[in-house]
């Protein structure tokens, strides 16, 4: 007679069976991330073409103008005074600015507008406020150095076409892909969203596509809805200091290596970047390597004090996030390969591929009149960087960066 199972076996077998089923079960979540990366990868750019081609439906090059045309010789310090960070590289061109994003819903429109771009912040023009959306210029406008007081508030447009800034608008669902018909009540939530900036370089239009998806607690996917002052409403706990961040993508300015600055968006005193970030004052011919091989350390713009004790990143710094997608002010689209989620995580940062070098005459050298006590530093490589930040409410709620690209219009 054979002798039957022991309860030790028994238990052993079980026990043998179960490692089993667990391991097996830890790809699954593994596996789901990667076909959701995969997903990404493929459907980004297929999103990005299609943001691309709706924008040269509604707005071309020529729609476009300069500063010089309104009078306005002293952009970098006019903007600053505003708010922004906008400046000149040479004549007639202006770095990236970002369309104006209604705040409210607007009487007499068939639309929901509420998140809406408007390409040259015509509400703002009209009216001559920013209440009801932030634009790139929110305090007064740019005005002006003479001769009328016709204010700017975003990108300057083709006063030879139209005295007034033209009307040209996105609407938000037209920005979700699979997009939603206007005044649908009842769809399926889009899975990707999309949001730009325009930038004049060489009298052509460059426009910059950030291509992110939405989601919610638990995964579930979510339609993106502008909280009411059109911009991204964080955490209590990391609110202080950022009350009125501007909405997707968020600009920053590399962080100062004088006078202790922190070199946040629209600071110009003593504005001089760590070592490792400038562009250097002459190029070689001999084939000298790139400024810097895209690795950020201690001395290189990154900083044990960047995240707060939150679990959260303040937008500021989200930067630095694994996976992250960057566009500088040379139009680069950068990868973040390795980066930091918390204050614990190593002082380093690395870019998938190095920070191509740009010659000088590409980029801002001494062309602005600065204000009085400012520092111009030598030609640097990468004076801002765009991107999408990744926390957008308390809830839990988080923008999930897909793709980024730098078309011509």
């Amino acid at each position: 007679m054979r002798r039957a199972f022991s309860l030790i076996e028994l238990l052993l077998s079980v026990f043998i069976l179960a490692i089993g089923i667990i391991s097996v079960s830890a790809l699954f979540p593994a596996g789901i991330a990667q076909q959701q990366q995969t997903a990404d990868d493929q459907l980004g750019p297929v999103v990005a073409e299609q943001a691309l081609g709706l924008l040269r439906s509604r707005v071309s090059t020529e729609d476009f103008g300069t500063f010089e045309e309104f009078g306005v010789t002293n952009l970098f310090a006019q903007s600053v005074a505003n708010g922004s960070y906008v400046f000149r590289p040479s004549a007639g061109d202006w770095s990236w600015i970002r369309p104006g994003v209604i705040r409210t819903n607007q009487s007499g429109t068939t639309i929901d507008d509420v998140g809406a771009i408007d390409i040259f912040s015509t509400l703002a023009q009209n009216s001559g406020s920013s209440v009801q959306e932030f634009c790139e210029f929110p305090n007064q406008g740019v005005s002006r150095t003479g001769g009328g007081n016709l204010k700017l508030w975003g990108a300057p447009y083709n006063s030879a076409r139209t005295s007034l800034a033209p009307p040209i608008i996105v609407t938000q669902r037209e920005r979700w892909w699979p997009s939603v018909p206007e005044g649908a009540t009842a769809f399926t939530p889009p899975t990707y969203s999309w949001d730009c900036m325009f930038r004049r370089m060489g009298g052509r239009i460059q426009v910059a596509i950030f291509v992110y998806r939405v989601i919610g607690v638990g995964g579930s996917v979510r339609s993106y809805s502008s909280p009411a002052n059109g911009a991204p409403a964080l955490p209590a706990v990391i609110a202080t200091g950022y009350p009125n961040l501007p909405p997707v993508p968020y600009r920053r300015v590399p962080k100062s290596g004088i006078g202790g600055g922190t070199g946040t968006t629209g600071a110009p005193i003593g504005l001089q970047v760590r070592a490792g970030w400038e562009q250097p004052p002459t190029l070689s011919l001999t084939g000298q390597a790139p400024f810097t091989t895209g690795f950020f350390g201690a001395n290189q713009g990154v900083s044990a004090t960047d995240f707060t004790a939150a679990s959260i990143p303040q937008v500021s710094e989200q930067w630095q996030m694994p996976g992250q997608w960057i566009i500088d002010n040379n139009s680069n689209v950068h990868r973040v390969a390795q980066g930091r989620r918390n204050a614990t995580d190593p002082l380093q940062v690395r870019f998938s591929a190095p920070v191509p070098r740009v010659p000088n005459a590409q980029i801002y050298d001494d062309y602005e009149l600065l204000q009085s006590g400012t520092t111009d530093p030598v030609p640097m490589g990468i004076r801002t960087m765009h991107y999408v930040p990744a926390i957008i409410d308390a809830n839990g709620t988080q923008l999930v960066p897909v793709y980024a690209t730098v078309r011509e219009l």
